[in-house]
């Protein structure tokens, strides 16, 4: 047992001395490097190690003669699986050479480096410009403006300034070029009047109810509690299901301009100017339903009985209770408009859609805060950007004549989000 042991250690000690024999044979620059000027490749070093000679010696030979290729992670772990310590590995990323730099790719033929140039001029000047429906800056005083980041290829051009009519049209961009817009905006034609029309006498009714009239006819309305900033006039909360004014074809979320010819502009305006006229009366109403003006002459009726109606009792939805009246209501961010400060120039606040508006109330911001009642049958698109703010998901709102919102869903913890849900929401109200 003792001799077989002593013979293997014999043969074991023999197959080194050839393998190391066979090494230097195969690589005669070990251990004079430094004359022959030869570096060491990937494939050197893996075959010294499985040919047992040690990390230590391997990483004095690679120091003295170099080594020509990169130490990537794979080529790493090929040297691992050879027998090659870390040591090892931290040597030869020093001396690995500079990895060559990336050749340039000279422009095919026809094609240009250089970008694409937009000049727009608009008379008058300091007017908004919208590229793809989102906006990119405004021109001078002058009414120049020069825009030099545009992709090359087509893109459509919008020219707007309040009180006069945008002027649209659809341009290509070429690189190494430079493509100008001159635009001449017209002033937009005033909104006519609603017409005035002189109510008719108060037909007698042959037999008149008996009813306390002491607080007025009863048109059917409820005014909404927070009058969103801006209105025309009266925005209603709830027109009561078969009431007077629902009837004569006024809407939730209808705003009353004026009880026969004078206009009314708060709550307490439309109930005094109600309660002047008793029960049977004939009214003239006029209301904005979102796209239109609408005059009609509604008979007021009695007000219901307490404890007696027969209509379903419904809470009004107002900025601070749509959530729970069938709105979907999203926290967002309104960006108040590029100006250099795009995203950093914003206010926060809720936007709930529904009954055919979409409500927006801020209620904190770095530049005062806004409110917006937009009706849904004024929007042209609603949709994400491609190109201001796109970075943080934004979207806007444009409507058929005006101008775009721009804004941002955020969550509860004010963590920028995905506008999926909202712009859903909105097409779900609009019927699309």
């Amino acid at each position: 047992m003792g001799s077989n042991s002593g013979g293997r250690k014999i043969h074991k000690t023999l197959t080194l001395l050839l393998a190391l024999i066979a090494v230097i044979a195969l690589f005669p620059s070990l251990g004079n490097s430094q004359k022959v000027g030869k570096k060491l490749t990937k494939q050197d070093i893996i075959d010294l190690l499985t040919g047992d000679v040690p990390s230590d010696q391997v990483a004095q030979e690679a120091q003295k003669a170099g080594i020509s290729f990169q130490v990537t992670t794979s080529v790493a772990n090929e040297i691992r699986g050879a027998g090659g310590t870390d040591a090892l590995i931290r040597v030869l990323q020093s001396l690995a050479p500079r990895a060559p730099a990336a050749p340039v790719n000279p422009p095919r033929s026809g094609t240009s480096t250089s970008p694409a140039v937009l000049v727009i001029e608009s008379r008058p000047g300091q007017s908004q410009v919208y590229v793809d429906d989102e906006p990119v800056g405004s021109t001078s005083q002058q009414g120049r403006l020069r825009l030099t980041r545009l992709a090359p290829g087509s893109h459509s051009v919008r020219i707007s300034l309040g009180g006069y009519e945008d002027h649209e049209e659809t341009i290509t961009l070429a690189g190494g070029q430079v493509t100008t817009v001159a635009a001449t905006l017209q002033r937009a034609e005033a909104p006519e009047p609603p017409p005035v029309v002189t109510p008719q006498p108060n037909p007698q009714p042959e037999e008149p109810p008996v009813v306390n009239t002491s607080q007025g006819g009863y048109l059917g309305v409820r005014p909404m509690d927070q009058q969103p900033a801006g209105a025309r006039g009266v925005v209603i909360s709830v027109a009561t299901p078969g009431g007077p004014a629902d009837l004569a074809g006024l809407k939730t979320s209808d705003t009353i301009l004026s009880v026969n010819g004078r206009p009314v502009t708060t709550p307490l305006a439309l109930r005094q100017a109600l309660a002047s006229h008793q029960v049977g009366e004939v009214v003239q109403i006029t209301w904005y339903n979102g796209s239109n003006n609408v005059t009609r002459q509604i008979r007021l009726e009695a007000p219901p009985v307490p404890g007696q109606a027969t209509t379903q009792q419904i809470t009004p939805p107002s900025l601070s209770n749509m959530p729970r009246n069938g709105f979907v209501t999203f926290t967002v961010g309104h960006d108040h408009g590029p100006n250099g400060q795009g995203g950093n120039n914003y206010c926060v606040g809720i936007m709930s859609i529904g009954n055919g508006f979409i409500y927006y109330k801020g209620t904190k911001g770095t530049n005062g805060v806004h409110d917006y009642e937009i009706p849904l049958k004024s929007i042209k698109e609603a949709r994400r950007n491609t190109v201001y703010l796109v970075n943080i998901g934004a979207f806007h709102i444009r409507l058929k004549k005006g101008t775009n919102y721009n804004f941002v869903a955020i969550n509860e913890q004010g963590q920028y989000q995905p506008p999926d849900p909202i712009l859903e929401a909105i097409d779900n109200a609009r019927g699309k």
